[in-house]
């Protein structure tokens, strides 16, 4: 019985650490993917300001990174201002707040989560 009740505590530790780990993972990716979709939506849209493609951006958002519509996240366009020439250079860059996502007490048996996450796509204007 205690060999067994050893073994459960550890494996449920396992298994809590694993899904933080899982939702941290999921939000990496939303935040990798919508700075992607800026960047092109900013690319095809040349004459669009920052904040019309901001406001794209939270509509497009995954709903792993988009509760609140969009009030964790901090959209930022350079250059801000349209519009953009063809051929120029625009970057997008992405961060979220990820304190609310983190469930467990940071640090957690010595493993720190990270508390944002952050994502730049760079790309040319093509219209």
């Amino acid at each position: 019985m205690i060999e067994f009740a050893i073994t459960l505590a550890l494996a449920l530790m396992v298994l809590i650490v694993t899904i933080q780990f899982a939702i941290i993972g999921d939000a990496a990716l939303a935040v990798t993917q919508l700075a992607y979709a800026g960047a092109r939506y900013a690319a095809v849209n040349p004459g669009y300001d920052g904040s019309k493609i901001s406001r794209y951006m939270r509509s497009v958002a995954s709903p792993a990174i988009n509760e609140g519509s969009g009030a964790n996240l901090k959209i930022t366009l350079i250059p801000r201002a349209a519009p953009h020439s063809i051929g120029s250079s625009l970057q997008v860059s992405v961060v979220y707040d990820l304190r609310k996502k983190v469930f467990l007490p940071n640090p957690f048996l010595g493993i720190s989560f990270p508390t944002t996450l952050s994502g730049i796509q760079t790309t040319m204007v093509s219209q």
